[in-house]
């Protein structure tokens, strides 16, 4: 396994410095060089230590199957187990699945739905959480009402304003987004759930963009079903995510996939996907938490929020753009969403790659076309400079 050249930070040491950050781009990632890749919000990178890892483990495994089948399945749940102190909870309650989607359909197919209920979300959910639940309530006779969720939004009240505004009698389910793919904006996870318990209602959170970017306290904000994405921004191997299910869910939902998972259970590892799989993935995952904890979750957050801070300085001075990701750190953590007035974003996006080696995203928000910029701790100041300076060329 590839080791951490760089040195370990600890809490009594000082913030890395910007050489210390672009050591670990240099040494510990395999992205080209000449590449900027301000992408991580769709797919992060692994680190090398992760993917040397994974090799190692598929090597050895198909050295001897049986046997090393029996050896991963420890190290699956230390995975397991790191990744629930992280995340604020128990193992017990942590379901290790392939992505956010395979998580929410967890959820969606799982539970008994009532002819007439009403699935509430917003005009701003991801594509593939849309296509889940119109398909769930189109097959159980219900609905799904979206209420607008504003692009601009500077307080947290007006999220809450919303929600309370599309909830009924008939509301079965509450679905939203932790950290929204679209604009980067943080919604209060627990002030939210409080909402829905109340109302008796399903409470389920798509945190495909949070962990790693934004603090969870799982157990205390305690939502029925919490699902993420891990290869975004715990830059772990593709195909790991996970599904939090509270205590008084698990007994509420089927799962997924039938085999050994039909058998009682009281963990959330029921939920896992079953039958023989590739478990080296979930044993990256492990690595993939140890890599940065070894940096420092604390420094990285501080780089990564200074990052987007230098970089909306910078946007702001080029005439027409409007940034839609809130300014307040505690509601926006490392996604950058804005628009410029008159642009043709895609085609500047595409030159941006075909002319730059800048790797960016653009797309539309309610027909309001918008930049998505991600921000990692791979990324630099430099790489932020270069991405600016290509833009206002084109303008």
């Amino acid at each position: 396994m590839s080791e951490v050249t760089n040195p370990v930070r600890t809490d009594n040491l000082p913030p890395p410095d910007d050489a210390f950050w672009k050591g670990i781009r240099r040494d510990q990632f395999y992205l080209e060089p000449d590449i900027a890749f301000l992408q991580g919000g769709s797919v992060g990178p692994s680190p090398k230590p992760v993917v040397d890892r994974v090799t190692e483990a598929i090597r050895a495994f198909d050295s001897d199957p049986l046997k090393h089948q029996q050896q991963y399945w420890p190290i699956v749940e230390e995975s397991r187990e790191k990744l629930a102190k992280f995340v604020g909870t128990r193992p017990e309650r942590i379901a290790l699945v392939q992505n956010t989607t395979m998580a929410l359909s967890v959820f969606a197919q799982g539970v008994t739905w009532k002819v007439g209920g009403e699935i509430l979300m917003t005009d701003q959910e991801y594509g593939a959480v849309n296509a889940c639940f119109d398909y769930v309530a189109e097959r159980h006779g219900m609905t799904v009402r979206r209420v607008h969720l504003p692009m601009e939004i500077t307080d947290k009240q007006q999220i809450i304003d919303v929600f309370k505004s599309g909830i009924n009698e008939r509301t079965a389910a509450l679905v939203f987004g932790h950290v929204y793919w679209s604009t980067g904006m943080v919604t209060p996870v627990k002030e939210l759930t409080e909402i829905g318990r109340e109302r008796g209602i399903w409470v389920v959170v798509d945190g495909a963009h949070a962990v790693s970017m934004v603090p969870l306290h799982l157990d205390e904000w305690n939502p029925h079903f919490y699902a993420s994405s891990l290869h975004k921004w715990t830059l772990s191997p593709k195909g790991t995510g996970m599904l939090f299910v509270s205590d008084d869910a698990h007994d509420r939902v089927e799962p997924l996939i039938l085999g050994s998972s039909a058998h009682p259970n009281p963990n959330a590892s029921r939920f896992d996907m079953m039958g023989t799989r590739d478990q080296t993935p979930f044993i990256g995952l492990g690595t993939a938490l140890d890599f940065q904890q070894e940096i420092g979750w604390d420094h990285i957050r501080t780089y990564c929020r200074g990052l987007v801070n230098y970089m909306r300085e910078r946007l702001g001075r080029i005439r027409g753009v409007r940034f839609l990701t809130p300014r307040d750190p505690e509601m926006s953590g490392f996604i950058t969403t804005f628009t410029i007035e008159g642009a043709d974003l895609q085609k500047i996006r595409q030159e941006l790659w075909d002319d730059e080696k800048i790797e960016t995203v653009a797309f539309h928000i309610n027909d309001v076309p918008v930049f998505r910029i991600s921000t990692h701790f791979y990324n630099s100041r430099e790489e932020i400079d270069r991405m600016v300076r290509a833009i206002e060329r084109r303008l």
